[in-house]
């Protein structure tokens, strides 16, 4: 069984493509965002109710309503659905009129989110029905439950989410809208857009998947330039291991929860939905280089002992002061005499640094630096992973 997630869908043509992409792998749930226009319009609803400027909400309400109307007359050309999903509209637009006329309120707020983020699936799930797909939106607003730290409560969950599923055995796909969920006190919540990939991974876990394809920005990966799997596979430590380095590649929850689960994860592009760019198992394919991925606006630091702490201790206390503001080092040299590190921080964090470190030792810097990643295999002499 398989769960894709797509991100950032700016019009009707990509709309298309993650309606190919979808028909070609035949997921049974795929976890799609809002269409970032009515993202836009959401944004101005909440900053022109909280100003109280209730005309400029209305009017950007009925904006989102003809913006719909005219996907649905694009995509869905079947009568009986057009008219169903316009319907459905309508419903949704009435509800979002009613919420606005009241005084704003943050959990109004995201009352008002959840229902365009549910219209946005809806489309997604006619659009599907249109190509004669037993298709269905899932209801994440009640069945995702997060708990006081703001992390599915993956083991209550499980159940609803089974039963669910024998409810609904004659669906071919669920449509899951992204980051809603439920949260302890039973309001409608939204997880951080930034764990997009780890939401998908948690309904991959809850429906038992064995695999996820997630779109996600992946500019930087050079890898998959002649499509042959083996060389572009990654085993789940190596990917752990990039990600620990600083490397963006997905949210670190997603590779341990999708390891204790062994669902292998592959990665497209949201430019190139349909080229596998990396492979992520427990299988190691034991190739030379499997991926090249770049990392960039990286800072190269020289510590150079003043001679006032003998060697260990002056290691000591550079291991110290990174640790005391959570630097992110990427690799890692010394001598009794100097350490040098190839890190990402802000300039402010590093002049910080250096007022705290200036009676230890000489701090040079050379900042926009780019480090390249390598990643090969472990039964090779080579490293696994080689940072230059």
């Amino acid at each position: 069984m398989k769960v894709c997630k797509f991100e950032k869908i700016k019009d009707e043509d990509e709309m298309k493509q993650v309606i190919n992409c979808i028909q070609k792998e035949h997921p049974y749930v795929a976890v799609v965002p809002i269409l970032a226009q009515l993202q836009e319009w959401l944004q101005a609803i909440s900053s022109s109710w909280f100003h109280e400027e209730d005309e400029a909400s209305h009017a950007t309400v009925n904006a989102i309503e003809a913006y719909c109307c005219t996907l649905a007359n694009h995509l869905i050309t079947d009568s009986h659905l057009n008219q169903e999903i316009k319907n459905r509209i309508l419903e949704c637009i009435k509800k979002i009129h009613i919420l606005v006329e009241d005084k704003a309120d943050l959990l109004i707020d995201k009352m008002i989110k959840a229902e365009i983020y549910g219209l946005s699936s809806d489309l997604f799930t006619y659009c599907l029905r249109q190509q004669g797909l037993r298709a269905q939106t899932l209801d994440t607003g009640k069945l995702i439950q997060i708990n006081l730290e703001r992390k599915p409560d993956i083991p209550y969950i499980q159940e609803s989410i089974q039963q669910y599923i024998d409810e609904n055995r004659n669906v071919d796909i669920f449509i899951a809208p992204l980051s809603i969920c439920r949260n302890v006190y039973g309001e409608i919540d939204f997880m951080s857009e930034q764990r997009n990939d780890y939401y998908a991974t948690v309904l991959a876990t809850l429906f038992k998947a064995d695999e996820m394809l997630l779109s996600t920005p992946i500019n930087h990966i050079y890898a998959n330039r002649n499509c042959l799997r083996e060389q572009h596979s990654l085993t789940y430590i190596e990917a752990e291991q990039l990600i620990n380095s600083g490397v963006h590649l997905l949210y670190a929850d997603c590779i341990t929860l999708a390891a204790r689960s062994n669902i292998v994860i592959r990665l497209t592009d949201t430019h190139d939905l349909l080229t596998e760019r990396l492979y992520i198992s427990s299988h190691d394919t034991g190739n030379s280089v499997k991926a090249i991925l770049s990392q960039d606006s990286a800072t190269f630091v020289r510590f150079t002992s003043l001679n006032v702490l003998p060697g260990y201790l002056f290691m000591g206390k550079i291991l110290e002061v990174i640790n005391k503001y959570q630097i992110n080092v990427i690799s890692m040299a010394s001598s009794n005499v100097s350490i040098s590190m190839m890190l990402t921080a802000s300039r402010d964090t590093l002049r910080i640094i250096e007022r705290e470190l200036h009676k230890y030792a000489e701090m040079v810097m050379d900042e926009n630096m780019s480090v390249i990643h390598i990643i090969g295999s472990h039964y090779l002499c080579t490293a696994q992973i080689k940072t230059n």
